[in-house]
């Protein structure tokens, strides 16, 4: 964390987000906080926090993000002025709380070289040590090896030599690497299986849907389980954990099958041999040599961020990379908290320089590249052009993002475009309407009328687009007629819109304008900014939707005062619409196939809590 250039920077944000407002009490709130940063700004006080204390680096990205969600009106998920005042006052007590623990800080900070990777600890509880322990002493008494003679132990082996498919197989395997009582994300780890290759599209299904078969195929044979209080009936399942017994026999079977190494003083954690394996994993405490005296790295097809926090990579290093599909150095795990920052200064901060460039030069074999949740990325290199055959860019919460290459249009191969929740992107890049094979977009970005190159309607060129995802901001303007375009695109079947602050002209354009695919089969509506009902949003235009999700936003009903007109809605999620006094059997009549629902945090009546 660079002060000279990321408080002016924190600074900058601030102050265009204070111009949006005239509440006194809010403005007051603002410059509070810009006095206490300006106040941190005159004792250096980031170089101390990127040294010593990771939390309250932490702090700061909170901060940041805050600011960039105000800025772009994306908190949407409440009331406009609730959510404003809370996340100010999260704010204002985030800046008290990095003051008040920087002075015991300032009293440990050392004189001598900076803190090294090694030295840097995780906020959250650190069992790696305790595994290794463990793993000593069993070995030691001769338990590791009785704990495979076990029959539970066996029954696992057996399951597992039953699995009918390779790739199921294979898929199983891949969650030996993660550390006991991970929480893992489901669709980081369909991406990553795609990207090695494990199964690839069919006639019938894309490759992301045979991922989602496997999935769900390993949660039916109780290999993996679905995390949450209710998950037995929840339907939607996002992530998963693995049983500890499971997890143990699969360290045997990985090592077996020489899909990963794991470190023969650490039996419970991955590392990097060359001689047995061709997949590196990024291990806290375990990192990979980069040096010319480090392991060879010509030949290795995966390099998977495991845990580490603070990526610190060389660009002569991944330059080597020649044969390397699958770059996950993002998040995987299930929760935001996660953090991950970029500590390259001049990847941070310059165009075309830092680590990523040397990914372009040599490396035509990359189908899956993972920056998800990583801090500090405010631009992507262009030289990400290069990368001829990559299939998934995942951008996703890389809040720092500003700007995407001019013109993506050279990477025809993608199929998964994600650059959602990047709430600094100012625009979208040209050559959207040219990536043929897109199937996911995330992220897309309505912009004002200048500073777009890439319309609404120009995404009726992708004939394979199925996942679409739009933000519209206080700067959206459209031309008459464009939101009537999403009509076009015939493949879409999912489709999410959020909204921010936005123009009393826009408000009007949106609640006439809007016409959707015949095939729609989700629509998930965030922050909607209109009190009534519009004429689009009902059964006779959505006769194929399954899954209806509306939360937060100004809507107060459903209600269209027309008899006989019926959802075929399966799932309906309502939440957080403070506007809407909900009469539950009048509104269920409406829904005679509904299957689950869920409502939270709004007035309902006639509706017992403990709803589906």
């Amino acid at each position: 964390m660079d002060s000279k250039k990321f408080m002016p920077k924190l600074l900058d944000l601030l102050k265009r987000a204070k111009a949006g407002f005239k509440d006194p009490v809010v403005v007051g709130d603002f410059e509070y906080i810009e006095k206490k940063l300006h106040h941190m700004e005159e004792i250096d006080l980031l170089p101390k926090v990127k040294l010593l204390d990771q939390t309250l680096s932490k702090q700061f990205t909170d901060i940041e993000r805050q600011l960039g969600k105000i800025i772009l009106g994306a908190e949407t998920t409440y009331s406009k002025k609730e959510e404003m005042y809370k996340a100010l006052g999260l704010m204002k007590r985030n800046v008290d709380q990095i003051i008040k623990d920087s002075i015991p800080l300032e009293k440990k900070r050392p004189t001598h070289a900076p803190i090294q990777e090694s030295q840097v600890h995780w906020s959250t509880v650190d069992q790696s040590g305790l595994d290794q322990k463990m793993s000593q002493e069993w070995s030691q008494l001769g338990l590791e090896d009785r704990i495979y003679e076990t029959p539970a132990m066996a029954n696992i082996r057996r399951t597992y030599e039953d699995l009918e498919s390779m790739d199921l197989k294979l898929c199983f395997l891949s969650f030996s690497i993660f550390p006991d009582g991970s929480v893992m994300k489901k669709r980081p780890l369909i991406y990553w299986w795609i990207g090695e290759g494990f199964f690839t599209s069919t006639q019938q299904k894309t490759a992301e849907e045979v991922g989602e078969d496997i999935f769900e195929k390993l949660m039916r044979k109780g290999l993996i389980n679905q995390t949450g209080s209710n998950a037995s009936s929840c339907p939607f399942v996002k992530s998963c954990v693995l049983n500890p017994w499971i997890h143990r026999m699969l360290i045997s079977l990985a090592s077996e099958a020489r899909l990963f190494h794991f470190d023969s003083g650490w039996q419970r954690m991955p590392s990097y041999d060359t001689l047995t394996c061709r997949r590196a994993c990024l291990v806290f405490n375990n990192q990979i040599r980069q040096g010319d005296d480090g392991p060879k790295v010509d030949d290795l097809l995966t390099v998977f961020n495991v845990n580490v926090q603070y990526l610190s990579l060389k660009k002569e290093w991944l330059n080597k990379l020649k044969k390397v599909g699958v770059l996950q150095l993002g998040r995987w795990q299930d929760s935001a908290t996660h953090h991950i920052e970029v500590d390259d200064e001049d990847f941070v901060n310059q165009e075309d320089v830092g680590f990523l460039k040397g990914l372009g030069t040599q490396n035509k074999h990359l189908k899956y590249l993972s920056l998800r949740g990583i801090s500090r990325i405010s631009q992507l290199p262009s030289s990400i052009l290069n990368l001829i055959s990559l299939e998934i860019l995942d951008l996703r919460a890389c809040h720092n993002l500003e700007t995407m290459p001019s013109d993506i249009s050279a990477l025809r191969k993608l199929t998964h475009l994600d650059m959602s929740e990047c709430y600094l992107l100012e625009r979208m890049p040209k050559g959207l309407d040219k990536l043929s094979s897109l199937q996911v977009l995330k992220g897309f970005l309505l912009g004002s009328l200048k500073n777009t190159p890439c319309k609404l309607g120009d995404l009726a060129k992708l004939k394979n687009l199925k996942r679409l995802s739009i933000h519209m901001g206080n700067e959206s303007e459209v031309q008459k007629g464009e939101l009537n375009k999403l009509k076009d695109i015939s493949s879409l079947c999912r489709l999410k819109i959020s909204w921010g602050l936005v123009s009393s002209v826009f408000k009007d354009q949106i609640a006439d304008e809007f016409s959707f695919p015949p095939n729609l089969e989700k629509l998930d509506l965030q922050g909607i900014p209109l009190e009534n009902v519009p004429k689009w949003l009902n059964p006779r235009q959505l006769g194929n939707l399954k899954k209806l999700y509306i939360r937060g936003g100004e809507l107060s009903s459903l209600d269209h005062g027309e008899t006989g007109a019926t959802w075929k809605v399966e799932i309906l999620r309502l939440k957080y619409l403070t506007k809407w006094d909900i009469d539950w059997p009048k509104l269920k009549g409406s829904f005679p196939r509904l299957q689950h629902w869920d409502l939270e945090k709004f007035h309902c009546h006639g509706i017992k809590k403990d709803v589906r």
